[in-house]
């Protein structure tokens, strides 16, 4: 699916990613995380070709990149239907509206983003994003800003779109449990420039209790790569 051979960037003078090698399988998710600063947001750029690596290369997609960014980036003078539908033609009703069902917005299909809550909105902006059925969907922090229920929420409820239509999933996230409750595989960045430093296999998503002790030792490790 997505192959990252050596990549490595500066913007200006100032290195920000360094030899990063890694890939996403077709239909899974892998999660990125790191401190702050790392080069988490320019790899998606670089993946989404807003942006060049200065080295390496990027391999096994085309254009076909879906994103959902840390804001909704929803048209306000479109209602949710319309938000959802513009990203793909023909117009698809069966599926617009299996995925409005899918992320709870069911009744809500006339309205406008300014009548939604910020977690409606979001899941406006997930379930555009699965409906554009890019090769990848690119995920940047995208419950930023959410407490901490409403994100268990969002992430149960992604989960739950994903496991129906099986995408490949690069989630890029500052929050070690959201990381431990979404992916298959998580990537821990350096602090900057970001090199992968390690790789966590995470248990069989019917398997994963997040409670367990397996659970546990994985989020102090990866707090301890992360602070140390």
């Amino acid at each position: 699916m997505l192959e990252m051979k050596g990549i490595s960037k500066r913007l200006g003078d100032l290195p920000v990613l360094s030899d990063i090698s890694f890939h996403v399988k077709e239909g899974e998710i892998v999660a990125i995380i790191g401190p702050s600063g790392c080069g988490k947001s320019t790899l998606i750029n670089l993946i989404s070709k807003l942006d060049i690596p200065d080295s390496g290369s990027i391999q096994g997609i085309g254009d076909s990149v879906a994103c959902v960014f840390q804001d909704d980036r929803l048209l306000p003078w479109r209602t949710v239907w319309e938000n959802i539908r513009l990203v793909r033609e023909p117009e698809d009703k069966g599926k617009i509206q299996e995925l409005i069902n899918a992320v709870g917005l069911n009744g809500f299909e006339s309205y406008y983003p300014k009548q939604l809550s910020g977690g409606m909105q979001k899941r406006c902006g997930i379930a555009r994003a699965f409906y554009y059925k890019g090769e990848l969907l690119l995920m940047d922090e995208p419950f930023q800003g959410l407490d901490y229920c409403l994100r268990h929420e969002m992430l149960l409820m992604l989960l739950k779109v994903w496991r129906a239509h099986r995408q490949s999933v690069l989630f890029v996230t500052h929050e070690i449990d959201e990381a431990l409750t979404v992916a298959g595989r998580i990537l821990i960045l350096s602090k900057r420039p970001g090199r992968i430093m390690k790789e966590i296999i995470l248990p069989d998503y019917d398997n994963r209790d997040m409670a367990s002790q397996e659970i546990t030792t994985l989020r102090q490790e990866i707090i301890t790569f992360i602070t140390g």
